[in-house]
């Protein structure tokens, strides 16, 4: 079983939502925590880490388990294999929330789990009409906001030298090249509010993106589906998904790109 831990907020409920059922059709086993407060930044981890605080919930493999605990007794459930970073989506284009903050938190989870190798978990801009009270940060600009993410998530990979998973340019990919999520014109959001990815094809191209940039897991060929109630995804959205996920993770956007 490989363990992963995840540092951040809702954002990373999202990416965990199918991780584990898209690992299993591949016959990696993996346990996800995420010690969860909604919209809770770097310095707020900190925060409750002095304080000892036992405000957060215990989100295991996606799923809320009613607990509540502090973030060391979360952290210390396991020794992690794989921990992973987010900045609160308000903060995540703003360089200046990021430090010391990130390196504080490297340093108390790497005492804890020597051998576990860090992320930087790059999370996705607003919708373009997200109501958002924090969306005018960005000048309530989609693609502001996603460059300005983008820059201080290479900042931070940059701080404690960890490798990105592009959650955020395999969301903003699609949005521009996928006609269905082409939402200015009439496509689906990948949002279900704004700001959430949605629960079928949102959080299934996080979910991917992780399985292809920690393990290099074979997207093409892997089987699992979305679904929200009875509602299943549809397999040629998915194929499209799952291109945009190769397309990002194995040639990674350069500057020119963007």
């Amino acid at each position: 079983m490989i363990k992963i831990f995840g540092v951040g907020n809702s954002f990373t409920e999202d990416a965990h939502t199918w991780l584990k059922q898209i690992c299993a059709d591949a016959g990696i086993e993996v346990k996800l925590v995420c010690p969860f407060i909604g919209g809770h930044t770097l310095k707020r981890h900190m925060d409750k880490i002095e304080s000892n605080a036992a405000d957060y919930d215990l989100i295991i493999d996606g799923h809320n388990t009613g607990k509540k605990v502090t973030f060391m007794e979360a952290l210390e459930m396991e020794e992690w294999d794989i921990v992973t970073f987010n900045q609160g989506s308000v903060q995540c284009g703003r360089p200046f929330t990021y430090y010391p903050y990130i390196n504080q938190l490297y340093d108390i989870i790497l005492k804890q789990s020597p051998n576990a190798k860090f992320y930087i978990y790059q999370t996705w801009a607003y919708e373009s009409d997200a109501t958002h009270p924090y969306f005018p940060v960005y000048n309530s600009d989609q693609r502001e906001m996603y460059i300005r993410a983008r820059d201080c998530y290479k900042m931070a990979s940059k701080l404690i030298n960890a490798p990105i998973i592009p959650v955020g340019d395999v969301i903003q990919h699609i949005r521009e090249t996928v006609p269905e999520f082409d939402y200015k014109n009439g496509g689906m959001s990948l949002n279900r509010d704004g700001y959430h990815l949605t629960e079928i094809y949102g959080r299934y191209a996080a979910g991917l993106t992780f399985y292809r940039s920690l393990f290099n897991g074979d997207v093409i060929n892997n089987k699992f589906l979305p679904f929200k109630g009875e509602e299943v995804a549809d397999k040629g959205i998915i194929e499209k998904i799952k291109n945009a996920v190769l397309d990002i993770v194995d040639q990674p956007l350069e500057e020119d790109d963007l």
